[in-house]
């Protein structure tokens, strides 16, 4: 009787390996549907054979009531996505069921080299393990991919300090943080509200539900002048104005986090005045600048940012990541923008424009020791790059300030151009800028001169090769 017990333990361990090796080995955990939100109507997506759930997010916006600036084609519309949200710990075979003709499908960023397969109105992928992506289907709204790693230490629903939201629907409205508390947010969970803290250490919002802002609520998340600050896998959307205010704090951490913003002057993450700041694996899409860096007080330096393997969709007057505009600190230095996607930028701005990734130095700030490195730009509107020093007043009092020691590598950028360099005067130049095997539509940068590279004024010191 044990012998046979024990055949049939081995068997079942046998066909679970087997099945899982069939699968890449990964466990695929799905993030339940959350009540209340509307299932999508056009996808239908299964991970490994498992169900995913769906969300459909429409807007509806009062259209009329936009500022001038903010009414472009793309913005007049009432803007529509649709999110799948799961775990896995490797290899997982994704198929997404389409509910109407398509003739395109493809699958971005195009760095991760996905490709498709088509049978009838299903498109079947692998993806290599968690990763943010984006199904785009000819004229379709995109389809978001969120697969986030395993979760591990699950907080106790329960316990000092803990504020502990599970499955379902939530109104706190405004959390406060103070030392050592912490925000946890279910899978399936929806909070509406925000996040305030001032003067706050070891404090933390993790999960891997969503923090609502319904359209209303204001720079959801809120933090001043505090230490040690962690925002991890949370999906953090659909606030009014800057959705991550960061100000004049030290060693913040967003890892994994999914930021979404659809109106007037929605920022995505925004440090001002901020020291050591670690921005890494995000998926943003946003209606304004996606990772903006400050410095808009002076006395407070910004110093150590990095800005790592995120995604980003400036859907509408946006950067990817930039520098500026405020910039009114003595200094802004060692900002490092690495191995990040930038699927879109455009829209107007107070410089004639947005670009994949800038720096805007318009007030008095030194910034300096700054590095772009390995970034891929799929689609940039109106420019690629920007180095500009204003005359300060586009959003302070001024004076203009100084631009030096850019390094610029490894950028490919598929679009055609162009790259802007311009200081403001004798005393206000942009300095010792290097461009190290760079691409603009497939071409190297140092082949393609003034068709693409327009140096103003004031530059100096300038190496493209």
């Amino acid at each position: 009787m044990k012998t046979r017990i024990l055949r049939c333990a081995l068997l079942v361990l046998t066909l679970h390996a087997a099945c899982a090796a069939e699968h890449g080995g990964a466990a695929v955990s799905p993030s339940p549907a959350v009540p209340g939100l509307p299932t999508s109507d056009v996808y239908t997506v299964t991970v490994n054979g498992i169900s995913v759930w769906t969300e459909r997010f429409r807007t509806h916006f009062d259209v009329g009531k936009f500022p001038e600036w903010f009414v472009e084609p793309h913005t007049r519309i009432q803007q529509e996505i649709h999110l799948a949200g799961f775990t896995c710990g490797g290899r997982v075979e994704v198929a997404v069921r389409v509910a109407r003709p398509f003739a395109h499908a493809a699958v971005r960023p195009g760095s991760r080299h996905i490709s498709t397969r088509v049978t009838g109105s299903t498109i079947t992928f692998t993806m290599a393990g968690p990763d943010n992506l984006v199904v785009a289907i000819d004229t379709l709204p995109p389809l978001f991919l969120f697969a986030g790693p395993p979760a591990t230490g699950t907080p106790a629903r329960r316990g000092p300090g803990i504020h502990y939201f599970g499955p379902g629907v939530h109104h706190p409205g405004y959390i406060t943080l103070r030392d050592g508390e912490s925000v946890y947010i279910a899978p399936g969970a929806i909070v509406y509200g925000g996040i305030r803290a001032r003067g706050a250490r070891h404090i933390r919002v993790t999960g891997r539900g969503i923090l609502d802002g319904a359209g209303t609520f204001s720079s959801m998340v809120l933090v001043e002048d505090s230490h040690d600050v962690l925002f991890d896998g949370v999906m953090i959307r659909n606030g009014e104005g800057w959705t991550n205010t960061l100000v004049n704090c030290d060693s913040v951490r967003y890892t994994n986090a999914r930021v979404l913003s659809f109106g007037p002057g929605c920022d995505g993450i925004d440090p001002l005045n901020c020291r050591h700041v670690a921005i890494t694996g995000c998926f943003l899409r946003c209606t304004d600048d996606c990772i903006a860096v400050k410095a808009p007080h002076p006395g407070e330096n910004v110093n150590d940012v990095l800005v790592s393997g995120n995604t980003m969709i400036g859907y509408a007057f946006s950067d990817g990541a930039t520098i500026g505009f405020e910039t009114n600190a003595d200094s802004v230095s060692n900002v490092t923008v690495r191995d990040c996607d930038v699927l879109l930028a455009r829209g107007g701005s107070r410089v004639d424009g947005h670009s994949a990734f800038s720096i805007i130095c318009d007030g008095p700030s030194v910034i300096s020791n700054v590095v772009f490195e390995n970034i891929r730009v799929e689609e940039s509107e109106l420019k690629l790059f920007e180095l500009n020093i204003t005359d300060g007043t586009k959003y302070g009092t001024g004076p203009p300030g100084h631009i030096e020691n850019i390094l610029v590598k490894d950028v490919a950028w598929t679009p055609g151009g162009p790259v802007i360099l311009r200081g403001f005067d004798d005393a206000h130049r942009v300095r010792n800028v290097t461009f190290e095997n760079c691409t603009v539509a497939g071409k190297p940068l140092r082949d393609q001169g003034s068709s693409v590279m327009r140096v103003g004024g004031y530059v100096d010191n300038l190496i493209v090769r």
